[in-house]
């Protein structure tokens, strides 16, 4: 299975822009030989935007995940399937809380918004999403990560269970993270036990990672299978967004 990743440039989705992306996007999909594409957060205005990239595309054998940039006041910031011509609203949205604002009952609330709305199939494989710093689900620094509430052990075992039955884990982000070395340790726990973990953020500043000259340090895309950090199969870098395709086994 191929998986691409692809970020664009974090700004106001102005008329101009909308219509940049919808034909971009659009493009992308058209060409991708991927059999899933994940698109960093925010990468679309409206359902409407959504439509008429499906419509642009027509029938097309992939499967591709986005957040919109809706309002739905708490419940912002919706997900969405792309497959095989159809549109699927997955019924979820991003639970916002950081380190601190991670309570027991905002864990509770996210791993129920999993266990129900957060998991799908593409050929065969198995996939469950955790927006952006949903990952605050996980605590720990650069060394090592564990659920935050361990002695909560009705969460830490249901969580368990989402994870062992969870072939690749998703985690699109808004922005890039402040502590980087603690986002890297959170991907890798999640990337425990054959897992895949990808990650992928909008790129800050216009200004766009060279990702062919460090990929090592490359923050925008993420990619981890077993704790270990794995570099894509095909890299397109231009001005205003960066697509990156990854093979898995």
């Amino acid at each position: 299975m191929e998986i691409q990743l692809v970020s664009f440039h974090c700004c106001r989705l102005t008329r101009k822009e909308r219509k940049y992306r919808i034909d971009t996007i659009s493009s992308i999909l058209k060409e991708t030989k991927a059999d899933f594409v994940m698109f960093s957060e925010h990468v679309l205005k409206s359902k409407e935007d959504l439509h008429t990239i499906n419509n642009n595309i027509g029938q097309k054998h992939v499967t591709a995940l986005f957040e919109l940039n809706e309002s739905y006041g708490l419940k912002g910031n919706r997900l969405y399937l792309l497959h095989n011509g159809k549109i699927s609203d997955l019924q979820t949205h991003h639970i916002y809380f950081d380190s601190a604002g991670a309570t027991e009952h905002n864990i509770e609330i996210l791993i129920d918004e999993m266990e129900q709305h957060r998991q799908f199939e593409v050929e065969g494989i198995k996939f469950l999403i955790i927006q952006c710093g949903e990952n605050n689900i996980l605590k720990g620094n650069t060394g090592c990560a564990e659920f935050r509430w361990p002695n909560r052990i009705d969460l830490k075992r249901r969580f368990t269970k989402l994870l062992n039955k969870t072939d690749i884990l998703l985690n699109p982000v808004h922005s890039r993270w402040g502590r980087f070395g603690n986002f890297l340790c959170r991907i890798r726990k999640f990337s425990e036990n054959k897992r895949y973990c990808f990650s992928c953020t909008q790129m800050i500043n216009n200004q766009l990672f060279s990702a062919r000259k460090d990929p090592g340090h490359n923050s925008t895309h993420v990619v981890m299978h077993s704790k270990k950090r794995i570099a894509p199969i095909y890299t397109n870098e231009i001005e205003n967004y960066l697509l990156q395709t990854y093979e898995i086994e």
